[in-house]
C-alpha cells in the first residue's frame, strides 16, 4: 500500500489540501500526520476538520498537547505560546477533545510514526544526530520509522552490516531511496504547514509493498498564507518575508 506520511500541520488547511491532492496523484491509498496540527497558523479549526472529515490517523505533537493543557509553555518560543494560548481560545470542546484522543504512536504496515522520537514520544524530544535516531530505531522493530517535529526533512539508518556486534549509524541527505536488507530507516518528513526554510510543503510517500521512499516538496500559495496571518494580527516571522519562490519538484 502506498502511504503519506505528513507531519506539522500548523493550522494552515490550505497547505494541507494541497499536499493531500498531490499524494493522490501519485496513487497514495492511505494518509498518516505526525502531529502538531494545531499551533501557530490561522485556522486551527479548518485543518482539524479536514483530518477529521478524511479519516486521516493523526499522532499528538507537543503544540497539539500543549492546546489541550497536557504540557505547559513555559519552554516554548514566544510565537508558539502564543499561538497555543490564541487556539485554546479558537477550538471548541468537541475540537480539543479529538486532539485529546489523539495517540502518542501510529503503527502501521511495517512502520511506525510519530511526533518526535520513539524513546520517549511523550517528551518529544528533538532528533538532530545519528545517534540520537539510533536511540530511536533500538526501541522498534519497524524496518520504517517516520517522525516531524524540526519542519527539516532527515533520513537516518541503523544496520549491522559490518560487524554483527557494533551498529552502523549513518545520515544521509534527504533524498528517494529503497529500503535494503539489514538496514532500519528513520526518516524526518519536514513540515507541511509550517516551512522553515523554503516556502514549500514537504511530505514523504512510502509503498510498504516495494519498500520505496520518496520526499516530496509542494507549492502552497505563500503570499495568501502571510495574508491570512496578518488578518488574525499574528506576526509574520522575518524569515518568511525573506523566503524566496521555490519551484515545484
Amino acid at each position: 500500500m502506498k502511504y503519506a506520511i505528513i507531519s506539522d500541520v500548523h493550522a494552515n488547511p490550505q497547505a494541507l489540501e494541497r499536499v493531500l491532492a498531490d499524494a493522490e496523484r501519485y496513487g497514495v491509498e492511505k494518509v498518516v500526520c505526525a502531529g502538531d496540527v494545531v499551533g501557530y497558523g490561522p485556522d486551527p479549526a479548518g485543518a482539524i476538520r479536514i483530518l477529521r472529515e478524511r479519516g486521516i490517523p493523526t499522532v499528538m505533537g507537543n503544540h497539539d498537547a500543549a492546546v489541550v493543557g497536557w504540557r505547559d509553555t513555559d519552554g516554548m518560543i514566544g510565537s508558539a505560546r502564543e499561538g497555543t494560548e490564541r487556539h485554546r481560545r479558537e477550538l471548541g470542546q468537541d475540537e480539543l477533545d479529538w486532539l485529546k484522543s489523539l495517540p502518542y504512536v501510529y503503527e502501521g504496515d511495517g512502520f511506525a510514526v510519530a511526533h518526535a522520537n520513539f524513546i520517549d514520544p511523550r517528551g518529544m524530544n528533538y532528533i538532530h544526530t545519528r545517534l540520537e535516531a539510533r536511540d530511536s530505531i533500538f526501541c522498534r522493530d519497524e524496518k520504517m520509522l517516520f517522525v516531524g517535529h524540526t519542519h527539516v526533512e532527515a533520513l537516518y539508518r541503523v544496520g549491522f552490516v559490518s560487524d554483527p556486534h557494533y551498529p552502523d549509524s549513518e545520515q544521509l541527505d534527504p533524498c528517494d531511496f529503497k529500503v535494503e536488507n539489514g538496514w532500519q530507516y528513520l526518516v524526518n518528513v519536514g513540515s507541511m504547514g509550517y516551512p522553515r526554510v523554503k516556502p514549500y510543503s514537504s511530505y514523504v510517500i512510502f509503498d510498504s509493498a516495494t519498500g520505496e521512499v520518496q520526499f516530496r516538496k509542494v507549492e502552497f500559495d505563500f503570499a495568501d498564507y502571510k495574508a491570512a496571518l496578518r488578518v488574525k494580527s499574528i506576526p509574520v516571522p522575518p524569515w518568511m518575508d525573506e523566503m524566496g519562490k521555490e519551484p515545484s519538484v
